[in-house]
């Protein structure tokens, strides 16, 4: 007796076959080497039923970021779930060693191919931003504001532009220096740029 013929996935199944497979593609292949082409066959389904979904590369490439890359929750900036005893300091060393994994992965590698590209493209500079940087920012500004009411961190500091320092310099370290960060290398970057720059007097 035959074995019966596996269903076709369809629907809500079909978009999360779609997405992980356009994200393993990224990750083993980078930007430049990525093809709608080959997700299909990964997801084993036809490009059409990729393209109805997502109408350019461009946007598949970002959902299947934002769906594969950690969440904010995912690396430990979920102010609820935070004992009273973790300092905004220690808080900050976990969220720096997170990020500074990610961006050290393959995906990270794609994240930062997908960045280059938007720096000559403002739509999808815009888009980079409001679906993968800014609910991260405002989780780290979360957490900022827990440390101003502890008494930890100056009022000022909760801001974007001192929410971007941190990452800034990881991304500098890691990507335009070439230079491989050590957790004793985070924890510097923790507390010789981001601790002084938020301290309360």
């Amino acid at each position: 007796m035959t074995a019966p013929a596996s269903r076709r996935k369809r629907g809500v199944a079909l978009e999360d076959a779609i997405l992980e497979a356009a994200f393993a593609e990224l990750t083993e292949v980078g930007l430049t080497g990525f093809s709608v082409e080959a997700v299909a066959a990964r997801a084993r389904t036809g490009k059409a039923s990729i393209y109805r979904r997502w109408p350019t590369k461009q946007e598949l490439v970002l959902d299947a970021l934002c769906e594969g890359l950690p969440t904010p929750e995912q690396c430990g900036v979920v102010l609820a779930d935070l004992d009273d005893a973790v300092t905004t300091e220690a808080a900050l060393h976990t969220l720096a060693v997170a990020i500074a994994a990610v961006m050290s992965s393959p995906a990270g590698e794609a994240m930062r191919a997908v960045k280059c590209e938007a720096a000559a493209d403002p739509l999808l500079a815009s888009a980079v931003d409001e679906r993968f940087q800014a609910p991260r920012r405002q989780a780290l500004l979360g957490l900022l504001q827990r440390g101003v009411d502890r008494g930890e961190v100056r009022p000022e500091a909760v801001s974007p532009l001192v929410a971007d320092v941190m990452p800034a310099v990881l991304f500098h370290r890691l990507v335009l220096q070439r230079e491989p960060l050590t957790e004793d290398d985070i924890r510097d970057v923790v507390d010789q740029v981001l601790v002084p720059l938020i301290r309360a007097n």
